[in-house]
């Protein structure tokens, strides 16, 4: 039998999957949370157990206590046995480097990640072949606000060139940029660590992706969730996602399409509605083809906004500069566990056999099979506690007594039903339960 090591910030979803397939399977992780299932070895950055027994412990800052570094220090007693290593968000094969080097031969999954790592060098990379927002990559305060003055229609996001999940980024205020100095920028620093991107109104959607050496297929698309959708102003941490992404889960979350009263002049409900499906196949060619031109294998995801001007003007088909590509995750995706559910597949295998050069045949979605999945990443929006978290259709659940910080993640939500309304209703019952069991300090 094979050893397996899956490494990255969450591995549980992964180790599920790896339990049904013929492998010894080794972790290494950030989290070990009260519901991972025990594989045959593993190791984990944050010690939540140490709560067991009525003991407190404070998970901190992930911020401040990750780093893939650390993850491949755990890991490296595994590294001569094992035969296989997979990763999830958090390391990728950039990270093996010196004495790790010799082990790069053993990763399943894509050996150079610098372009798609680096959102400048991707930008510079794809923008002349696919649909992407003006994008800079500033050095200081006075070339954002010299940029911002040279592009007076446009508002503009500063994000890190190297991160995910819409972590530290923040939109600008142009009415304000003037007036700005280094003092409005002391939690970072403009060295071009940042970017600096054309802020797109609109709703965020991703593509997942199976893709050996010669061929990529789309597998499914999904309507991905930030705060911004859940209305905390102007957040883009990633939250979760429904799929697939129909017409329904598009406009579930959606604070102007979702009572069906569009609130801008010009545009027709009926007309979007039925040529819905053309985003779908938009998507897909897109995210086949950029996957494709980059080289990836294995388990991709593209993740796009659908322009809101594109929604006011509508009066034909949608087509491809309807979507903008705003970057590429090379490697598992958010959305695994939501694809297992609605497509009835080994998320890990089909990875495996696809940097082998095979790709999995995909289910077909209609009506008769139609499941919909849903995510839901809860955070603490003040410093907690969390009492007992074992809560149906509740997963990464922390252990009782354990601290957690302000906007730090508790635990996430999954579900799945062919009734989207009661699927939504379920999320809620979920939340509230959860709410329940937590005490502000």
């Amino acid at each position: 039998m094979e050893n397996l090591l899956i490494m990255g910030i969450n591995t549980r979803p992964m180790v599920n999957s790896a339990l049904k397939l013929k492998y010894n399977t080794f972790s290494v992780s950030y989290f070990k949370t009260l519901d991972f299932i025990e594989p045959f070895n593993s190791k984990h950055i944050l010690h939540q157990e140490l709560a067991i027994g009525g003991a407190e412990f404070n998970c901190g800052s992930f911020e401040e206590n990750f780093s893939s570094f650390k993850l491949l220090d755990l890991a490296e007693e595994y590294l001569d046995v094992v035969d296989k290593i997979i990763f999830t968000t958090g390391i990728s094969a950039n990270d093996f480097k010196g004495k790790f080097s010799k082990f790069k031969n053993k990763i399943y999954g894509n050996l150079n990640t610098e372009i798609t790592n680096d959102k400048f060098k991707f930008y510079n990379k794809i923008k002349n072949k696919f649909n992407v927002p003006l994008t800079f990559k500033p050095v200081d305060v006075d070339e954002v606000v010299d940029i911002a003055k040279q592009y007076n229609d446009n508002q503009f996001i500063l994000k890190p060139l190297d991160g995910s999940g819409g972590v530290g980024a923040f939109l600008l205020n142009n009415d304000t940029l003037n007036d700005f100095n280094k003092s409005n920028f002391e939690s970072i620093i403009l060295d071009g660590s940042y970017l600096m991107q054309e802020y797109i109104s609109g709703v965020n959607l991703s593509s997942s992706v199976l893709s050996t050496n010669s061929e990529s297929k789309n597998i499914i698309n999904t309507r991905l969730l930030t705060g911004h959708d859940f209305n905390i102003k102007d957040n883009f941490v990633y939250f979760g996602n429904i799929l697939p992404l129909t017409y329904e889960s598009f406009i579930k979350f959606n604070p102007i399409l979702k009572d069906n009263t569009y609130k801008i002049d010009n545009f027709n409900l009926n007309l979007f509605k039925n040529n819905f499906d053309k985003i779908n196949e938009n998507m897909s060619l897109v995210s086949q083809d950029l996957i494709s031109s980059l080289d990836l294998i294995g388990s991709n995801g593209v993740d796009f906004i659908l322009s809101e001007d594109s929604l006011k003007s509508r009066s034909s088909d949608f087509d491809e500069n309807d979507l903008y590509v705003i970057e590429v995750n090379p490697r598992f995706q958010g959305t695994y566990e939501c694809c297992e559910d609605v497509l009835g597949i080994n998320m890990l295998d089909a990875h495996i056999k696809a940097c082998e050069g095979e790709l999995i045949e995909i289910p077909k979605l209609n009506n008769s099979n139609l499941l919909y999945s849903i995510k839901k990443i809860i955070y603490a929006e003040n410093n907690i506690k969390v009492n007992d978290l074992n809560i149906s259709k509740v997963y990464d659940i922390p252990y009782k007594n354990v601290k957690i910080e302000k906007n730090q993640p508790i635990v996430t939500i999954l579900n799945s039903n062919s009734d989207l309304d009661l699927l939504i209703q379920d999320l809620d019952f979920a939340e509230n339960k959860i709410n329940k069991n937590i005490k502000f300090l």
